[in-house]
């Protein structure tokens, strides 16, 4: 991680090593985590996404983990750096792997206004399935838990290549115990009933994968529709 660099305000200041070294190409999203952006870095002309989110404990365990996860279907990290603000002790810059091709929940989205027959849109979405599982393999395979997989922290490159990212609920997994967690972590609608509780493992992600698999699968509109399906 580079060490901190001075910024005279809420976002990077005009010295700061973000608009140093970067410039921006279009904002792709934001929210209580903080911001990402498409950018281009000057000295290699080449284009990444930079995600700006407070210091925070979860930013942290997101950095620790892409850190640790290399592998074809997982985001790629590349690197990270701090920069001081007025509203927050310091703004984390992670450096990551630029995903154009949007995220899993714009291309249910896409199907659903399609009139494809059943096995058209089965055929479509297996390489997204089986691509899917094998990033969560991995996941698993390096003791982590991801907590809170659904179709917007999965994104898609040009090349239709599955990449989970959203890293910041990651925790450990002990294969030989339930270990207590912190309750109520993850995304309610794609959320196994018993990360209600505090003891769980690995296999909240595996609730998780088959209500994503169900909405690859079948068309459907509403969240009244997908609460029926996590409750069926």
């Amino acid at each position: 991680m580079s060490r901190k660099t001075g910024s005279g305000g809420n976002e990077p200041s005009p010295t700061s090593q973000f608009t140093s070294e970067f410039e921006i190409l279009k904002y792709l999203g934001g929210g209580g985590f903080g911001c990402v952006f498409m950018v281009k870095e000057k000295l290699l002309d080449l284009d990444y996404a930079v995600k700006i989110v407070p210091g925070t404990e979860k930013a942290l365990r997101e950095v620790t983990a892409l850190s640790k996860l290399q592998h074809e279907n997982i985001v790629r990290y590349y690197n990270c750096w701090t920069e001081d603000s007025k509203v927050f002790t310091y703004y984390l810059f992670i450096k990551m792997e630029l995903c154009s091709f949007g995220t899993l929940r714009e291309w249910i989205n896409e199907k659903n206004k399609e009139d494809l027959p059943h096995n058209q849109r089965g055929a479509d979405s297996l390489p997204i399935a089986l691509q899917t599982v094998g990033g969560v393999e991995y996941i698993h395979s390096n003791n982590f838990i991801h907590r809170d997989l659904k179709p917007s922290n999965i994104m898609l490159n040009e090349n239709g290549k599955v990449k989970i990212g959203d890293f910041g609920l990651v925790t450990i997994d002990r294969t030989e115990i339930l270990i207590e967690r912190t309750e109520e972590r993850g995304t309610k609608t794609y959320m196994a009933p018993e990360q209600a509780s505090k003891i769980y493992d690995r296999k909240v992600d595996m609730f998780s994968l088959g209500l994503i698999f169900f909405e690859l699968l079948w068309k459907i509109s509403t969240g009244h529709e997908r609460a029926k399906v996590r409750l069926s």
